[in-house]
């Protein structure tokens, strides 16, 4: 991804069922970060369903969105994989798995019908599952005195900035905090402002870091 743009990643594994004329669809979110973890994920599927009639699926993996399959896994070509990779492709999520467990109740459907059933069971597990936005950010070790101390974790909990890090052991508290890169600057005025005494702050790093996100 160019300029270490933010990305979204699901967190937790998500599962919605629905049923449509008797077959039960189950959507299943998975984070993954590699290939390894997505065999893993679709191992493990496919042993608590062994009687399920079909498992599609579909994955897209790095924050440059560069890894990408799906798979209808017997259905009608097109109707399951490509309505799965659709639904993540439109909630702009990245390593990510979703797979869509089908119990085949004995009715057809139709292609027509069966694609827009996947692509909402995929669609619901991702709107369901807890997610992060990921977020290109400078990480600063900041120095202050005792007396502020308090204000600096006040300032940074106003703005949403996480501590990764807080070190009492020498004459002047230390705190490793993640600041969004673009706010970076600005960020570090306003906080040198807000404090008084002198204070240190040194960036050391840059990485990404999961913020919450609701989207």
């Amino acid at each position: 991804m160019e300029n270490n743009q933010p990305y979204v990643v699901v967190s937790e594994i998500s599962m919605v069922e629905t049923t449509v004329k008797k077959s039960r669809f189950i959507g299943v979110t998975f984070p993954v970060e590699n290939i390894d973890q997505v065999k893993e994920a679709l191992g493990s599927l496919k042993k608590s369903n062994k009687d399920a009639k079909h498992i599609a699926y579909a994955y897209l993996l790095g924050a440059d969105f560069s890894i990408a399959r799906n798979n209808d896994d017997g259905e009608p070509a097109g109707s399951a994989g490509a309505p799965i990779y659709q639904a993540i492709r439109e909630k702009k999520v990245t390593n990510v798995l979703v797979a869509v467990v089908r119990y085949f109740g004995g009715v057809e459907l139709g292609k027509s019908r069966l694609t827009r059933t996947y692509y909402s069971a995929a669609l619901n597990a991702i709107l369901n599952a807890r997610k992060n936005k990921m977020v290109y950010c400078s990480i600063f070790d900041m120095k202050v005195t005792y007396s502020d101390y308090a204000i600096l974790g006040k300032v940074l909990a106003e703005k949403g900035f996480p501590i990764l890090e807080k070190n009492f052991d020498e004459s002047m508290p230390m705190v490793k905090c993640a600041i969004p890169v673009e706010n970076a600057e600005k960020a570090i005025e306003e906080i040198r402002i807000k404090i008084k005494d002198s204070a240190q702050m040194i960036k050391v790093d840059s990485m990404y870091y999961r913020f919450p996100y609701n989207g």
